[in-house]
């Protein structure tokens, strides 16, 4: 199944202690520009956006420097185990995702790309 980067395709079904770590962490990183957590069997999987750096559109800089840091705080705070991805949207036309995968989290409240639709608004 492929996730579309399109916030209201498919969005999250239940709140869960996951989706609520992933929401926390989120809010906590201002480099984060969208996260998506996918709970699978063996893990959870973090895809996240990152913030392009001032000069440019390199985000792999700041995904070097801190892949590490991060990955133990999302393992810390959901007491799972987490895959972390970094995926640059503009060269992505979805996210495949494996057919267990449940979406547990979509946070894009960052992103200025993402279009609302007009009732939001």
């Amino acid at each position: 199944m492929k996730l579309c980067l399109d916030p209201y395709d498919v969005a999250p079904r239940d709140v869960t202690a996951e989706s609520l770590a992933l929401a926390g962490w989120y809010d906590s990183q201002p480099a984060i520009r969208r996260l998506w957590g996918i709970r699978e069997a063996e893990r959870l999987r973090v895809i996240i956006a990152i913030e392009p750096t001032l000069d440019g559109d390199d985000v792999y800089p700041a995904w070097f420097a801190n892949i590490d840091v991060r990955a133990s705080e999302l393992r810390r705070s959901t007491g799972s185990q987490v895959r972390l991805e970094l995926i640059q949207e503009s060269r992505c036309g979805g996210i495949e995702i494996e057919d267990d995968g449940v979406i547990i989290a979509d946070l894009f409240w960052r992103d200025a790309t993402v279009n609302l639709p007009n009732e939001v608004l």
